[in-house]
């Protein structure tokens, strides 16, 4: 018997989430494309596999003997063609500032768009993202690694801002923000629990670099992560300064595609990028 691969594919989903819906956002194609694949799949065994109870398909005793065989089969071809490829991965500039070469990943800078992020994540067009991931998706893991207060940064000669900064200071002075954006709004606005006034942000940067470099040459002010403030204050000629406005700290995660969770390789290389990057993270 020669099965479609495709098949098993889509019958290890089914299984796994025992529901169509949810197999086809985990798959990335059609409800009908689903059902099709596990009829086609039942032909070719003589046997259904699945029946429906309430809301979801629940698993026949042939599909609960196959499942485990299949599961295995499946890792085994992921092992192995892991170990033929470097893993492209995003990572947040934050982190990857001082971040050392890793064996088998490709870095490159996470983009300022978060649905370019999730949808480059759920195709696997990139295998791994380490930031702060604002998007959801049902396909995406995201394992928290840890958390970082913001602070306020200007330059050392602005006219106006001293050795602190008010809530009204704040919002009088002209701001310089990331351009990332999740439905919306920037990433400011997710973690502001302050409900008033909003900022006049004259400046959009693609890059944290990049907001720095314009604060500390303009009368601009900015919020950015406290550990990036540290590192470049002194070199940069900026003044770093409680942030007045309550907000929720930022939060990273390591995200990455379902399909690869039970992946050796991949979760090796996971485990490996959270170590360095919680021990850089978390140094004096």
């Amino acid at each position: 018997m020669d099965l479609d691969l495709n098949l098993l594919k889509v019958f290890l989903e089914v299984y796994q989430y025992q529901s169509y819906t949810k197999a086809s956002l985990t798959l990335g194609i059609t409800q009908p494309a689903v059902s099709a694949s596990i009829k086609r799949l039942e032909q070719e065994i003589g046997e259904s596999l699945f029946y429906r109870e309430g809301r979801g398909m629940k698993p026949t005793a042939m599909a609960i003997r196959l499942a485990a065989r299949f599961r295995i089969g499946f890792d085994e071809i992921q092992n192995a063609l892991a170990d033929r490829f470097v893993y492209s991965a995003y990572i947040s500039e934050t982190l990857a500032i001082n971040l050392p070469d890793l064996p088998s990943i490709s870095v490159e800078h996470t983009p300022a768009n978060q649905e370019e992020l999730i949808h480059n994540l759920k195709s696997l067009s990139i295998d791994l993202a380490v930031g702060i991931i604002m998007g959801k998706d049902h396909a995406i893991i995201s394992e928290p690694i840890f958390r970082e207060s913001t602070v306020v940064v200007c330059s050392n000669k602005h006219p106006r801002i001293g050795s602190e900064i008010s809530k009204e200071e704040f919002y009088a002075e002209n701001h310089t923000a990331l351009a990332t954006t999740w439905k919306g709004m920037d990433g400011f606005a997710h973690i502001s629990q302050d409900s008033g006034e909003e900022r006049k942000v004259l400046c959009k940067a693609l890059s944290v670099s990049a907001v720095l470099l314009d604060i500390g040459s303009s009368e601009r002010i900015a919020v950015i992560p406290h550990r990036i403030a540290m590192m470049w204050k002194d070199a940069l000629g900026l003044k770093v300064l409680h942030n007045p406005i309550e907000h929720k700290q930022l939060e990273y995660s390591l995200a990455y595609h379902r399909r690869y969770h039970n992946t050796e390789k991949h979760r090796q290389l996971r485990e490996t990028i959270k170590d360095v990057i919680v021990h850089q993270n978390t140094m004096p």
